[in-house]
Protein backbone atom coordinates (compact mmCIF):
# COMPACT_ATOMS: atom_id res chain seq x y z
CA UNK A 1 0.00 0.00 0.00
CA UNK A 2 3.26 2.55 0.40
CA UNK A 3 4.39 1.64 -3.52
CA UNK A 4 0.24 2.92 -4.23
CA UNK A 5 0.10 5.51 -2.51
CA UNK A 6 3.46 7.02 -2.92
CA UNK A 7 3.00 6.83 -6.92
CA UNK A 8 -0.29 8.45 -6.85
CA UNK A 9 1.05 11.12 -4.59
CA UNK A 10 2.36 14.53 -6.31
CA UNK A 11 4.37 15.09 -3.70
CA UNK A 12 7.59 13.09 -3.81
CA UNK A 13 10.04 15.13 -1.60
CA UNK A 14 7.69 16.07 1.23
CA UNK A 15 7.08 11.71 1.36
CA UNK A 16 10.62 10.63 1.28
CA UNK A 17 11.39 13.27 4.12
CA UNK A 18 8.85 11.45 6.58
CA UNK A 19 11.06 8.15 5.96
CA UNK A 20 12.50 7.16 9.40
CA UNK A 21 15.84 6.63 8.30
CA UNK A 22 16.29 9.83 6.21
CA UNK A 23 14.50 11.87 9.01
CA UNK A 24 17.74 10.52 11.01
CA UNK A 25 20.24 11.12 7.95
CA UNK A 26 20.87 7.06 8.33
CA UNK A 27 18.40 5.90 5.26
CA UNK A 28 19.43 2.43 4.25
CA UNK A 29 18.80 0.09 1.18
CA UNK A 30 16.65 -2.18 2.78
CA UNK A 31 14.45 0.46 4.61
CA UNK A 32 13.72 2.64 0.63
CA UNK A 33 13.54 -0.70 -0.57
CA UNK A 34 10.70 -2.45 1.85
CA UNK A 35 9.16 1.36 1.57
CA UNK A 36 8.89 0.71 -2.30
CA UNK A 37 10.53 4.04 -2.95
CA UNK A 38 11.78 3.06 -5.91
CA UNK A 39 8.90 2.07 -7.37
CA UNK A 40 6.99 5.78 -6.43
CA UNK A 41 10.38 8.51 -6.46
CA UNK A 42 9.82 9.64 -10.55
CA UNK A 43 11.78 13.11 -10.42
CA UNK A 44 15.38 12.55 -10.86
CA UNK A 45 16.61 15.44 -8.80
CA UNK A 46 14.50 13.60 -5.93
CA UNK A 47 16.23 10.23 -6.69
CA UNK A 48 19.55 11.68 -6.89
CA UNK A 49 19.32 13.65 -3.91
CA UNK A 50 18.09 10.67 -1.89
CA UNK A 51 20.83 8.49 -3.65
CA UNK A 52 23.05 10.75 -2.53
CA UNK A 53 22.12 10.37 1.40
CA UNK A 54 21.98 7.13 1.04
CA UNK A 55 25.67 6.79 -0.51
CA UNK A 56 26.48 9.52 2.78
CA UNK A 57 25.02 7.26 4.99
CA UNK A 58 26.28 4.10 3.76
CA UNK A 59 30.02 5.35 3.87
CA UNK A 60 29.12 6.94 7.63
CA UNK A 61 28.69 3.30 8.95
CA UNK A 62 31.99 1.98 8.85
CA UNK A 63 33.74 4.72 7.38
CA UNK A 64 34.18 2.07 4.18
CA UNK A 65 34.68 4.54 0.84
CA UNK A 66 33.44 0.94 -1.12
CA UNK A 67 30.23 0.61 0.93
CA UNK A 68 29.42 4.25 -0.91
CA UNK A 69 31.16 3.06 -3.91
CA UNK A 70 28.12 1.83 -5.59
CA UNK A 71 25.45 4.31 -5.33
CA UNK A 72 28.59 7.15 -6.49
CA UNK A 73 29.33 5.10 -9.29
CA UNK A 74 25.40 4.77 -10.62
CA UNK A 75 25.71 8.09 -10.32
CA UNK A 76 29.03 8.90 -12.18
CA UNK A 77 30.07 10.56 -9.28
CA UNK A 78 33.61 8.41 -9.42
CA UNK A 79 35.13 11.52 -8.63
CA UNK A 80 33.32 11.42 -5.35
CA UNK A 81 34.62 7.76 -4.55
CA UNK A 82 38.42 9.13 -4.75
CA UNK A 83 37.88 11.72 -2.37
CA UNK A 84 36.27 9.19 0.56
CA UNK A 85 39.61 6.97 -0.14
CA UNK A 86 41.93 10.06 0.09
CA UNK A 87 40.08 11.16 3.47
CA UNK A 88 41.05 7.93 4.76
CA UNK A 89 44.11 8.08 4.10
CA UNK A 90 43.82 5.29 2.00
CA UNK A 91 46.90 5.64 -0.56
CA UNK A 92 46.59 2.34 -2.94
CA UNK A 93 43.19 3.09 -3.48
CA UNK A 94 43.09 6.82 -3.82
CA UNK A 95 45.42 6.02 -6.66
CA UNK A 96 44.01 3.19 -8.08
CA UNK A 97 40.50 5.83 -8.36
CA UNK A 98 42.57 7.93 -9.83
CA UNK A 99 43.09 6.14 -12.91
CA UNK A 100 41.04 6.70 -16.59
CA UNK A 101 38.60 3.20 -16.13
CA UNK A 102 37.71 4.16 -20.28
CA UNK A 103 41.55 3.27 -20.65
CA UNK A 104 41.43 -0.69 -21.53
CA UNK A 105 44.54 -1.33 -18.63
CA UNK A 106 42.59 0.13 -15.99
CA UNK A 107 38.94 -1.25 -17.05
CA UNK A 108 40.62 -4.99 -16.62
CA UNK A 109 41.58 -3.86 -13.13
CA UNK A 110 38.43 -3.32 -12.50
CA UNK A 111 37.57 -6.44 -13.92
CA UNK A 112 39.82 -8.10 -12.07
CA UNK A 113 39.26 -6.69 -8.69
CA UNK A 114 35.07 -7.34 -9.39
CA UNK A 115 35.64 -10.92 -9.79
CA UNK A 116 38.03 -11.59 -6.96
CA UNK A 117 34.86 -9.36 -4.62
CA UNK A 118 32.80 -12.02 -6.44
CA UNK A 119 35.17 -15.17 -4.85
CA UNK A 120 34.63 -13.29 -1.49
CA UNK A 121 31.32 -12.89 -1.70
CA UNK A 122 31.19 -9.15 -1.39
CA UNK A 123 28.45 -8.78 -4.17
CA UNK A 124 28.01 -4.89 -3.52
CA UNK A 125 31.65 -4.51 -3.88
CA UNK A 126 31.68 -6.16 -6.90
CA UNK A 127 28.85 -4.70 -8.46
CA UNK A 128 30.90 -1.37 -7.87
CA UNK A 129 33.71 -2.63 -9.38
CA UNK A 130 31.75 -3.55 -12.68
CA UNK A 131 30.16 -0.34 -12.76
CA UNK A 132 33.22 1.02 -12.13
CA UNK A 133 34.96 -0.46 -15.36
CA UNK A 134 32.09 0.13 -17.74
CA UNK A 135 30.16 -3.45 -17.46
CA UNK A 136 26.62 -2.33 -16.27
CA UNK A 137 25.44 -5.80 -17.39
CA UNK A 138 27.63 -7.59 -14.91
CA UNK A 139 26.64 -4.91 -12.16
CA UNK A 140 22.93 -5.04 -13.03
CA UNK A 141 23.26 -9.17 -12.95
CA UNK A 142 24.75 -9.55 -9.29
CA UNK A 143 22.28 -7.15 -7.96
CA UNK A 144 19.54 -8.87 -9.21
CA UNK A 145 20.54 -12.15 -8.72
CA UNK A 146 22.97 -11.87 -6.03
CA UNK A 147 21.41 -9.29 -3.41
CA UNK A 148 17.84 -10.37 -4.92
CA UNK A 149 17.74 -6.43 -6.02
Amino acid sequence: SNIIWGFHSESEEELVSLVPGVQKGNPTWGELKELGVVWWVRNNNVLRKLVEKLAKAAFQRDNDPLDAALYYLAMKKKSLVWGLFRSQRDEKMTQFFAKDFKDERWRKAALKNAFALLGKQRFLHAAAFFLLSGSLKDALEIIICRLDD
